[in-house]
């Protein structure tokens, strides 16, 4: 399979994008083991797993169409302070890769495996944003310590 011009493109990005919150992910997955929060730490992992499996999945896709694509250089990580800071920060992330995702779906309409795949990147950010928009939602109403003490 040949993938050229504007959906190669697409793809290099999405990887680009996807790889980014990997490690982003990483490191805000450690924060919440280091502070204690065992329930975020287990979700963020979770949401990782995910993501790692969707990334070697465009990875496995781009290489068999021997498409270049580079992972040196990603996009800047935004790492959060504090719990507010990681959920806005993930949500940010994840909603710029629901829109690439997106994008590239439509791009390749006539592309069933790779719109497959954008298919099930936008749901998993949909399900991560929903979960970080509750969590933005609870601390808000209950404060932060008392949604650390009880939720994480």
């Amino acid at each position: 399979m040949k993938i050229t011009g504007e959906m190669a493109s697409g793809l290099v990005a999405l990887v680009q994008v996807h790889a980014t919150i990997l490690q982003q992910l990483r490191v805000h997955r450690n924060i919440c083991q280091l502070w204690g929060y065992q329930k975020l730490f287990d979700k963020i992992t979770l949401h990782r797993e995910e993501v790692s499996i969707q990334l070697d999945s465009l990875i496995m896709l781009m290489l068999s169409a021997e498409l270049n694509f580079d992972l040196q250089n990603l996009n800047k990580l935004n790492i959060g302070q504090t719990v507010e800071e990681i959920f806005v920060s993930d949500r940010e992330m994840a909603e710029s890769c629901k829109e690439v995702a997106l994008r590239l779906s439509l791009i390749a309409n006539q592309n069933i495996e790779i719109r497959q795949i954008c298919e099930k990147i936008v749901l998993i950010h949909i399900d991560y944003v929903n979960f970080i928009s509750q969590q933005l939602e609870l601390v808000r109403q209950m404060g932060t310590q008392m949604y650390l003490a009880t939720r994480c």
